[in-house]
């Protein structure tokens, strides 16, 4: 599973280059970009460009003008793991959870999303609210069925909602929260949405 886990709110990037690195001057050319300055990939890239030649300008690389070409990004902040890479992020990606601003979703948000994402993918994990329109959808005309599910299961009949285990038996539990892979979720809304 990949880590998706947070740092900070403001999604951002060490930019520097590998030439300038490899000079010993990547701290003179590289700085932090606040990638929420930006309004798409192709805007960020237009940047780094300019960024480029106005380096190439100030201190060319050697005698036979060298230009900067390879990017190298030696940190970030804000944004999944997953979308880095020293050598060029995914900034597509990137873009799309920035303006799917997923941490302030809410938990019923998130909740309502994980249901979509769990019948369109006819995820296992599928949750529901443990109430007679749950009996009634799933046991209507099987008594047996709903029996055995919750002999067999792991039921409190206070908790508030239900999923089938991988033994098709029945598991009661509070807070969905802890049901959804926030991970999973957002590589799904990021790729989808």
């Amino acid at each position: 599973m990949t880590n998706l886990q947070i740092t900070t709110e403001t999604p951002r990037i060490f930019l520097t280059d590998y030439a300038s690195y490899n000079n010993g001057s990547q701290f003179q050319f590289g700085h932090w970009v606040d990638l929420s300055q930006f309004n798409d990939a192709d805007e960020l890239s237009d940047y780094i460009q300019q960024h480029f030649k106005d380096a190439d300008k100030k201190s060319p690389l050697d005698a036979y003008g060298s230009t900067r070409e390879e990017i190298m990004i030696t940190d970030f902040e804000g944004f999944p793991e997953a979308f880095y890479s020293e050598s060029g992020c995914d900034y597509e990606k990137i873009f799309k959870y920035i303006e799917l601003d997923f941490e302030n979703l809410s938990d019923d948000e998130k909740i309502s999303l994980w249901q979509e994402y769990s019948q369109e993918n006819d995820y296992e994990n599928d949750f529901y609210e443990f109430d007679d329109e749950f009996f009634n959808m799933f046991f209507e005309s099987n008594p047996e069925g709903a029996a055995r599910a919750t002999f067999f299961g792991q039921v409190n009949w206070s908790d508030t909602y239900v999923k089938f285990n991988g033994y098709g038996n029945l598991e009661t539990f509070n807070d969905p929260m802890q049901e959804i892979d926030e991970d999973e979720l957002l590589t799904w809304l990021i790729e989808n949405k």
